[in-house]
């Protein structure tokens, strides 16, 4: 399915919203989630379920559709209602009180109008629905989802062995398969569609939860949360810029979720909460959302957390000092015994869930004043200063210093900035053990920032909004004019002052960063993986490449993408892929396989029929050991089947066949 518009994309974002939302809805409701809990928590249910089944299901036999998905869901959703029933008769639900309808009102409005303001964000970063991002990862990202939706398998496991490797985070691909299958669009298409239903519906969900966690019912912190979600520069937009990183704009939209479950389960939330044994059953649904979503997420989930399981260790031993009679010992040591357990566990996961010290090499790319600045400004990796939001939250971290009044929240914040700022802006040896996770890199560190930002902004934000208010009323009563809510003009003034908050937000900062975005999305005739020309022939290789025959090329000049645009198979469906000695053999000798016997044994071993010539152009520069795939118009063992402008050329292979 072709699409030229973002109108006639509508229903196919529709469509990915329902899959996020839908599935994971029911399990909120199974597991008696209320209020807007039950809607808020739903992706992260969604794509939890979503990875275990797209592991079992291909064990079981099963494909990977959104039939088997619905279905799994519904009994996965059935299991957890079974277990909920059982869990209550022992730990029943604490007693609960429907939100307002106040509330309710300004949370759909806001997650209304932030949905809105992150699609147009996304759409206009990607341009057009079929638009493909222009960088080095995507050649990975575009394949895999067509490999998943040909083999009926989203496992890690399979997407791993696609290109030699053990497993690779599939929670991503998975559910962008499923909207392709479920829409009949093209990989791409899907893959924009995706993206735009994860900013605009997973993101603020997420967001929205866990700032009332954080700070309970007050309308001001609902309304400015869901102001600043879509006011952010380094979240969702450098997910799709940088990298691109699909697998990390899922996980991190969905982190914000899972720390509001942990914070609840450790009974510092203010919003719904469960009893005990459910809500800590409901982390560990979570955990498999972010962990297949990407694993370094789900560190980012642990680091994250570490400041609030500190204090609340300190809370449960504060009480049992002196350790003065045999059952204060008993429970003193209980608590040492799990410290000391849960401190191992950690250093091994973290030091388990990283690469080689060689296998990245990303250094420290700005001064350290520089970084602290970006931190407090909310313009990471040189973006625009988010300065409302950067007032409201240094409001709420000082408010919280004064108060001394959820510092885990405080220490949470200090957690992601630490990083980001050992990756950005420090090169020496602790910079390895701390930001290895997420491969020195400070653009994944700094789209983490937002996660840690929000909730000491929206604090800041009803701070101040008190502080105003209360001058406010005092100067009318001492000047006679009764209190502030009576006045004729506060819906006005309220509407008046939350349109100047989004336009606040949003011109300059996030205009910069969709045009910044946008830049890796043209396709142009000198564009580093794909150009129009390149494009419009991969898109009617389905009708000029019989199916079975194998397609050489250079994978790096955006080759590798005739496995995406038309299911043909290719050499490489990966720049980076594991291959062994014949694929060697053939990029090295292809073009000269008629005076070479040993070629064309292994032309025929690979069943490789035809080769795809894009000139020298690539996203990587040089790539050795593919001469063989390169000037493919010298060669007598090959026959020119179809051309597209001056470089997107199509051989077929005639020396060895």
């Amino acid at each position: 399915m072709a699409l030229v518009t973002w109108w006639e994309a509508l229903p196919l974002i529709l469509v990915a919203g329902a899959i996020l939302v839908v599935p994971g809805l029911v399990f909120s409701l199974a597991v008696r989630a209320r209020g807007l809990a039950a809607l808020l928590l739903a992706p992260l249910f969604s794509v939890a379920m979503a990875s275990v089944l797209s592991l079992v299901l291909p064990m079981a036999g099963i494909r990977w559709n959104p039939v088997s998905y619905g279905l799994g869901a519904l009994a996965l959703a059935a299991v957890a209602f079974g277990i909920k029933l059982l869990l209550a008769r022992r730990w029943p639900d604490p007693d609960w009180q429907p939100e307002p309808r106040t509330l309710v009102l300004v949370s759909a409005v806001g997650l209304l109008g932030a949905g809105a303001l992150i699609a147009l964000q996304v759409a206009s970063a990607i341009g057009e629905p079929d638009n493909i991002s222009q960088t080095f990862d995507n050649v990975f990202h575009l394949n895999a989802v067509r490999w998943a939706i040909d083999s009926g398998n989203a496992s890690p496991l399979n997407l791993g062995a696609f290109t030699g490797i053990g497993a690779y985070p599939s929670a991503w691909h998975a559910m962008t398969s499923l909207v392709a299958v479920a829409t009949g669009a093209s990989v791409p298409v899907a893959i924009s569609v995706t993206n735009v239903a994860i900013g605009a519906i997973a993101w603020p969900l997420g967001v929205l939860y866990l700032v009332q966690q954080v700070a309970g019912r007050r309308l001001v912190a609902t309304a400015a949360a869901m102001i600043f979600v879509a006011g952010f520069t380094g979240f969702p937009l450098m997910m799709i810029d940088w990298g691109v990183l699909y697998p990390n704009l899922l996980s991190i939209a969905l982190l914000p979720a899972a720390l509001g479950l942990v914070f609840s389960a450790m009974g510092l939330g203010r919003g719904w909460r469960p009893s005990s044994p459910v809500a800590w059953l409901l982390v560990l649904v979570a955990v498999p959302a972010v962990a297949v979503a990407h694993p370094s997420t789900l560190m980012a989930l642990l680091a994250f957390v570490l400041p609030a399981v500190i204090l609340w260790a300190w809370g449960l031993t504060a009480p049992l000092l002196p350790a003065n009679t045999p059952e204060r010992r008993r429970k003193l040591w209980l608590i040492i015994g799990a410290a000391f357990v849960t401190v191992a566990v950690l250093a091994l996961v973290w030091r388990k869930f990283r690469p080689p010290p060689g296998a990245a090499g990303w250094g420290a790319v700005e001064t350290p004043p520089q970084v602290i600045g970006e931190i407090f400004l909310g313009g990471a990796m040189q973006r625009p200063a988010a300065l409302i939001i950067a007032v409201c939250m240094v409001a709420g971290l000082v408010r919280i210093l004064v108060t001394r009044r959820q510092l885990w929240l405080l220490g949470t914040f200090l957690v992601a900035a630490i990083l980001f700022f050992y990756a950005a802006g420090l090169d020496f040896s602790p910079r390895w053990f701390l930001t290895g996770v997420w491969y020195y890199d400070s653009y994944r560190l700094a789209a983490l920032l937002p996660v840690a930002m929000i909730g000491p902004a929206a604090l800041g934000a009803t701070y101040l909004w008190d502080w105003v208010h209360t001058r406010v009323s005092a100067y009318r009563r001492k000047k006679g004019l009764g209190a502030a809510s009576a006045s004729p003009w506060r819906i006005p003034a309220y509407a008046a002052g939350i349109l100047a908050l989004v336009i606040g937000t949003q011109y300059g900062v996030m205009t910069w960063a969709v045009v910044h975005a946008n830049f890796n999305y043209q396709a142009t005739a000198t564009s580093t993986l794909l150009s129009p020309d390149e494009e419009a022939l991969l898109k009617r290789l389905d009708r000029t490449v019989e199916p079975g025959a194998v397609i050489a090329g250079v994978p790096s000049t955006g080759a590798a993408l005739a496995y995406a645009y038309s299911g043909r198979e290719v050499l490489q469906p990966h720049i980076l892929t594991t291959h062994g000695e014949d694929v060697d053999i053939v990029n090295a000798g292809l073009k000269s396989a008629g005076e070479f016997p040993w070629v064309c044994d292994s032309v025929r071993k690979l069943n490789v029929k035809y080769a795809l010539d894009f000139s020298t152009r690539t996203v990587t520069g040089t790539m050795p050991g593919m001469g063989g795939l390169m000037d493919l118009g010298w060669s007598t063992s090959m026959e020119l089947v179809d051309q597209e402008g001056p470089n997107a050329k199509l051989y077929k292979v005639t020396a060895c066949w």
